[in-house]
This record gives structure tokens, sequence and C-alpha cells, in this order.
């Protein structure tokens, strides 16, 4: 039996994979890209990088449900500016890769996003940094999918509430700004919004699981977990690419 063209086993793949992503991004805020993107590039590539960040937005909402007061607007607009400059760049570079080498470019962004967060950055909460961080952030989305995780270490040390609010809604307008400038490009069409649609098990999943172990889980070994995954993935993708 087959969905969409897509076989059993490819879609508990998807549904595990978004589940394992989702726990993880509403317990520490980050990390949804690190996890999907990696593993389904490697086993089921027809669902990244547009069809499963469309997915990801029901993820985001349900972290900003009820909790947008304890956003700062300020914030949130200086880092949409960037975030929509560095989006535009990252799919206007795409034109000028060799798709043939898109794995490779993908392993090696996976690796330099992990990279940076090991790399125990410290940045100040100011709208400067987060416009600065905001622009690497949406060029590498834009190219790949995989955002850069700067943002969460600007917002390392605030009040929990704020920064799963906060993120939240900064993934939102990330992902919103990738997947409208993706369709600009041709690179999201209504295929792609019907594989976004089997990503849904697994987001209803992820959010269950995280309902109830959310205040139980070391955030830090998830985190270490997640960054496992991402690396050995990454070299996966730049060794068979």
């Amino acid at each position: 039996m087959s969905i969409l063209g897509f076989g059993g086993a490819e879609l508990a793949l998807v549904t595990v994979t978004m589940a394992a992503a989702t726990v993880v991004q509403v317990v520490t805020g980050v990390g949804l890209s690190l996890v999907l993107i990696p593993v389904l590039a490697l086993a089921a590539p027809a669902f990244v990088p547009a069809p499963a960040l469309f997915a990801a937005l029901g993820v985001m909402l349900t972290m900003v449900w009820g909790k947008l007061g304890l956003v700062d607007r300020g914030e949130i607009a200086s880092g949409t500016a960037g975030l929509a400059i560095g989006t535009a760049a990252g799919v206007v570079a795409l034109a000028f890769v060799d798709p043939a080498q898109l794995p490779r470019l993908f392993g090696i962004l996976i690796l330099i996003a992990t990279g940076m967060a090991l790399a125990g950055l410290r940045f100040r909460l100011d709208l400067r940094t987060i416009f600065a961080v905001s622009l690497v952030s949406g060029v590498m989305g834009g190219l790949s999918g995989i955002h850069s995780p700067l943002i969460g270490i600007v917002y390392a040390g605030q009040p929990p509430d704020k920064v799963r609010a906060t993120l939240g809604l900064y993934w939102i307008v990330a992902y919103v700004l990738f997947v409208g400038l993706y369709a600009m490009a041709g690179r999201f069409d209504f295929a792609d919004a019907g594989r976004a649609v089997l990503f849904v098990p697994g987001i209803a999943l992820g959010a269950w699981v995280a309902a109830r172990v959310a205040g139980r889980v070391d955030a830090a070994r998830m985190r270490a977990a997640m960054l496992v995954v991402a690396v050995a993935s990454g070299m996966m993708l730049i060794v068979r690419g």
C-alpha cells in the first residue's frame, strides 16, 4: 500500500523523524531542521527541504499559541529583516549550484551549523546582533533548509517561556519566507504541499510526547544527541554525494 506514491516504510520513517524533531524543538526551542533535514536528505530526499519546512510550520504554531505577549516586536522585526535578505540571497545562489552537488552542499552546511552550535559562542541580545545572526541563518536556510542555530545562542539565558515563544515565531517567519521564495523560484509546488501533509501524524505524535516529557528530559543530553545525528548525517551526505 502506498500514499502519494510512498510506501509504508518510507512513511514510517517520515513520521518517526518528524516526531523526534518535534520533541527536540518543543523541549529545547531549537533543532528541528538539524534533526529533520539531514535524516530525510539521506533516506527520503523527496520530502526535503521545502515540504518538511512547510509542515514544520505546524510545530512552531504550537510553540507560540497563547504566548505572543512574551515576544518583543522589535526583536522579531530585526530578525525578519535579516531573514528576508539572507533567505533571498540563499535562494538566488542556488541557481548557480550544480544539482548533483546539492547533497555535498547540504552535508557541508549541516557540519557548519553543528559546529556553530558546539562552538560555545556568546552573543549580546540586541537588535544589531539579531539582524546579523538572522542574515547568516537566512542564507544557510535559503541554500539548504537548515538555518543557522545561532539565534538560539543569542537567546541563551533568557526565561524559557520567552525563548520558546520568540523562537517559535522566529522560525514561523523563517519558514514562511523560505517556502514563499522557493515557490517563486519554482522549487515548491502542489505536489510538495501534498508531501507536507504526510508529516501531520509525526507532528501530532511529537507534540503528544513533548507535552509529557517537557521538564523531565535533560535538555542538554537531548541537544547532544541531536548534534550527533546531525554530524553523522552531514558526513554521510558528503561521502555519498
